[in-house]
C-alpha cells in the first residue's frame, strides 16, 4: 500500500501536532532501592490492616487496605508524605460514623 507523500516523513505513532512530553524533575531525590523497600516494610508494620510495597521500576509506593473488601485499587503515592495523607483520608472516609446522629 503506497502512503502519501507528506505521510512518509511523519514518524509512525504520532499524531500531527502531538509534542513530545518533555521529563519533569523530580521534586524529591531519588531514593535507593533498599531505603525504599525498608521504609516501606516500616510502614506496614506501623499500619496495620495495610500492605505497603515500594515498587522500584516505577519509583512509587502502592498501599493496599486489607480492611476494605471492595476497594477498587491500591493507594499510590511518589513519595512518603502523600502515602499517609491518602491512607488518613481512605480510613476516614471509611470510619465508622459516631453515635451522635
Amino acid at each position: 500500500m503506497a502512503e502519501p507523500a507528506n505521510e512518509s516523513l511523519r514518524p509512525k505513532g504520532r499524531r500531527r501536532g502531538a509534542d513530545p512530553v518533555p521529563d519533569l524533575p523530580d521534586p524529591e531525590p531519588a531514593a535507593s532501592t533498599d531505603n525504599a523497600t525498608d521504609l516501606a516494610r516500616d510502614l506496614e508494620a506501623r499500619h496495620p490492616g495495610w500492605v505497603i510495597l515500594w515498587r522500584c521500576w516505577a519509583r512509587r509506593y502502592w498501599a493496599f487496605p486489607t480492611w476494605l473488601p471492595n476497594t477498587p485499587g491500591p493507594i499510590e503515592a511518589r513519595n512518603v508524605q502523600d502515602l499517609l495523607t491518602q491512607m488518613n483520608d481512605l480510613g476516614v472516609q471509611h470510619s465508622p460514623r459516631s453515635g451522635n446522629v
